[in-house]
């Protein structure tokens, strides 16, 4: 893996690759990888275990209660749509983030202490369940415990003409958790036409599955923007390996043509 000229997409890759997803490897590089920056990943999982040695109560009300209360983490109501409240190594530095990165939070230092916490992707609002009771639930942006009824009127305040369904309220894999978290990136540097912060939350979205043609032209786009085709080429190449039969002649089309004009 470290011999991939992509490391941080490697081992993306193969965290996906597994049966349980490692929810905190993966959101770690993510953020490695978005940054731009070289984790040292022990140091990183170590900083996750000293908050779990913190609650003292193990139970979900007793983790909601330490890292909300005692260690004062927070939602970010000044900067919400700063990319750092999506890099959970940041999240821990300032102790502010989004619903997403604090409920990731959340899941981790809980799993550190024997608890079950199920991630919940509610439509505008990401949540927590608790495992044992389908009714109880975690607003991480506030840091507080819910009810089932609380979580609806949640999305009916945020969606007051969208009719409420009951599965907003399922259980969401770790997967689409990381998913999500990337789609947030992705729109907040669509909105700031920062093609160079775009660039590796596309890379990291095409680990996902068979990447299709119109995801790969879009992330080789965005590198010929910045005058990386060279790059925009190797990761067609690549891409072309992985993408379902439809797609490979298109991939591998592209990526000639991108080789072409280095000529």
């Amino acid at each position: 893996m470290t011999s991939s000229p992509y490391p941080d997409l490697s081992r993306f890759r193969e965290l996906l690759s597994k049966p349980h997803v490692p929810l905190d490897l993966g959101a770690l590089t993510l953020s490695s990888h978005c940054q731009g920056q070289t984790f040292t990943f022990d140091e990183e999982l170590a900083k996750l275990n000293d908050l779990a040695e913190q609650v003292s109560t193990r139970t979900l009300e007793g983790v909601v209660e330490c890292l909300f209360g005692d260690l004062g983490f927070a939602g970010d109501e000044l900067e919400y749509f700063a990319p750092r409240n999506s890099y959970i190594d940041q999240v821990i530095q300032s102790r502010r983030g989004i619903p997403i990165s604090l409920g990731v939070l959340v899941i981790e230092i809980a799993r550190r202490c024997s608890i079950q916490v199920l991630g919940v992707g509610m439509p505008g609002h990401f949540l927590l369940r608790d495992h044992e009771d389908p009714n109880n639930f975690v607003n991480p942006f506030e840091g507080k415990m819910i009810s089932r009824y609380e979580a609806q009127e949640l999305f009916v305040r945020l969606h007051p003409s969208a009719e409420f369904k009951e599965e907003y309220l399922d259980q969401v894999t770790n997967q689409s958790i990381l998913s999500r978290m990337l789609n947030n990136l992705r729109m907040i540097h669509l909105k700031s036409r920062s093609t160079k912060d775009l660039i590796p939350v596309l890379e990291l979205a095409l680990c996902f599955g068979s990447p299709s043609i119109a995801e790969a032209q879009q992330l080789a786009s965005a590198l010929e923007a910045v005058g990386r085709t060279d790059e925009a080429a190797r990761h067609m190449d690549e891409l072309a390996e992985r993408s379902d039969q439809r797609d490979t002649n298109e991939i591998r089309a592209l990526a000639t043509r991108l080789w072409s004009r280095l000529n």
